[in-house]
C-alpha cells in the first residue's frame, strides 16, 4: 500500500460500489447493457480503481471523456471496451484503433481520419459509435437527412464497426420528463429510418443516470451511468424510491493542532473572523489547493465526534481552522489526531457533497470532481483499507 504522511485522504467504499451496481443490475432487465462513466478521474473516484473494481463486477462497458483518459485505462490493465464520448481528433483515430477503444463520431473531419486509418491488415475494426444531438445542442449530428447521410457514409468504411448510436438526454434528471420525450421521438425517428434502410446497429443507448433511474425504457439496449453509480442521486426530482444508492466518498481529515486563542483575535487571512470571547480551534491541513473551495469560507462546518462544527475565517490554500468551543466543556479535550469528516458521515451525523454544493451555488457533481488529485484515495472493504493511491509518491514509496 501506497505511503501517505497527511491525513486528509478521500475514502473510497468499494463494498457501497458494488452495493450500487447490483441495485442497477438488479432494476434493469438481464439483456440490457451497463456502461459506467469513468470521466474526471471517475468523478473524483479514481478512475484506474474503480475500473478495475468495475470489471471484477461484471460491467460491460466503461465510457471517458477524451481519449486520454482511455489510454490511461489501457496502461493500467483494464480490457473492459472503452467509449469515448467526446471529440477524438483525426490525428488520433490511428492510436484509438491500436489500443482497441471506441469512439463517437459525429464530424467529417474525423470521418476522413478513419478513412486513413491503416488497420495492418488485422481484422479488428476500429468501434464506432454515431452521436446524434436530439436536443443537447452539443455535440452530435441534427436527426434528418444530414445524420442519415453521415451514417451511411459510416457503415460503409471497411475500417469500421458501426457498433452503436447514441444521444444524450439534456433535462432527464427533471420530473416533467416533456423535454426528454421529444428528444427520444427525435433520435427514435434516426434509428428507425436507418432500420428501414437495412442498416441495423447493434448498440442502441439514450439513457443517463436520471434517466436509467425514472425511464429505464427509452434506452433500448444499453444505459450509461455516471453520478449515481457513485451513490450520488441527479437531482432532487428523480425518483429515489427507484433505487437506493449508498455514497461511496468520503473526505476525511484530521485535527494537527490546538489553541486557545484570547478575545479580539484574528483567524485567518482578512480576519474575517475575529473572536470575540476566549476560544479553543483546531486546525486542519486540508485547504482550497485540495479542491476545499476557498467559497465555502464563513459557510460549512465539519464533523467532528460526530458534532458539527464551524470552519472559522477564510480557507487557506493548504489548510483551515474550526471551532473547538463547543467541545470545552467535554470530558476530553479535542486531541491532535482526531478524525474530521468534511463529506460523509460520521456518529450518526451527515455532511452530504450535496450541502457543500448548496452553499457553493452549484451541483454535487463539481463538488466531488473538485477533489485534487493531491488528495490521496484510500479505498475500503468492510471499513478497512485495501488499497491507496497517492499520486505524489511513486509506488515503491514506503
Amino acid at each position: 500500500m501506497q505511503a501517505q504522511y497527511r491525513s486528509t485522504r478521500a475514502e473510497i467504499n468499494l463494498d457501497h460500489l458494488g452495493a450500487n451496481y447490483e441495485a442497477f443490475r438488479k432494476a434493469l432487465p438481464a439483456d440490457k447493457l451497463i456502461l459506467v462513466c469513468v470521466k474526471a478521474n471517475a468523478y473524483g473516484h479514481g478512475a484506474v480503481e474503480i475500473s478495475k473494481e468495475l470489471e471484477r463486477l461484471g460491467a460491460d462497458y466503461l465510457s471517458v471523456a477524451f481519449l486520454d483518459e482511455a489510454l490511461e485505462l489501457r496502461h493500467a490493465g483494464v480490457q473492459l471496451p472503452i467509449l469515448v464520448l467526446g471529440y477524438t481528433p483525426p490525428e488520433a483515430v490511428q492510436t484509438a484503433w491500436e489500443h482497441d477503444i471506441s469512439l463517437t463520431v459525429f464530424s467529417e473531419e474525423v470521418l476522413e481520419g478513419i478513412r486513413r486509418l491503416d488497420c495492418q491488415g488485422n481484422e479488428r475494426k476500429l468501434k464506432v459509435h454515431i452521436k446524434i444531438d436530439s436536443g443537447m445542442g452539443r455535440l452530435g449530428l441534427l436527426p434528418g437527412e444530414e445524420a442519415m447521410a453521415f451514417v451511411r457514409q459510416a457503415h460503409e468504411l471497411e475500417q469500421v464497426l458501426l457498433e452503436g448510436m447514441y444521444t444524450h438526454f439534456a433535462r432527464a434528471d427533471e420530473e416533467d420528463k416533456s423535454y426528454t420525450l421529444l428528444q427520444y421521438d427525435r433520435f427514435r425517428g434516426v434509428a428507425e429510418a436507418l432500420r428501414e434502410q437495412g442498416i441495423t446497429i447493434p448498440i442502441i443507448h439514450t439513457a443517463n443516470s436520471a434517466a436509467t433511474i425514472d425511464t429505464p425504457s427509452l434506452s433500448p439496449n444499453m444505459v450509461r451511468i455516471g453520478i449515481s453509480i457513485y451513490g450520488l442521486y441527479p437531482s432532487d426530482e428523480v425518483n429515489r424510491q427507484a433505487i437506493e444508492l449508498l455514497p461511496v466518498l468520503s473526505l476525511k481529515t484530521a485535527v494537527v493542532y490546538t489553541k486557545t486563542l484570547p478575545p479580539g483575535w484574528g483567524v485567518s487571512y482578512g480576519t474575517r473572523y475575529v473572536t470575540s470571547s476566549e476560544e479553543r480551534i483546531g486546525t486542519l491541513p486540508i485547504g482550497y489547493a485540495d479542491g476545499y473551495s476557498r467559497m465555502l469560507s464563513g459557510k460549512i462546518e465539519v464533523l467532528i465526534r460526530g458534532r458539527r462544527v464551524p470552519v472559522l475565517g477564510t480557507i487557506c490554500m493548504d489548510q483551515c481552522m474550526v471551532s473547538l468551543q463547543s467541545f470545552a466543556e467535554d470530558a476530553e479535550e479535542i486531541q491532535t489526531g482526531e478524525e474530521v469528516v468534511l463529506i460523509g458521515q460520521q456518529s450518526g451525523e451527515t455532511i452530504a457533497a450535496d450541502e457543500l454544493a448548496s452553499k457553493l451555488g452549484t451541483i454535487h457533481y463539481e463538488v466531488i470532481c473538485m477533489i485534487a488529485d493531491r488528495v490521496p484515495r484510500v479505498y475500503t472493504r468492510g471499513h478497512v483499507p485495501v488499497i491507496r493511491v497517492n499520486s505524489l509518491l511513486p509506488t515503491h514509496w514506503n
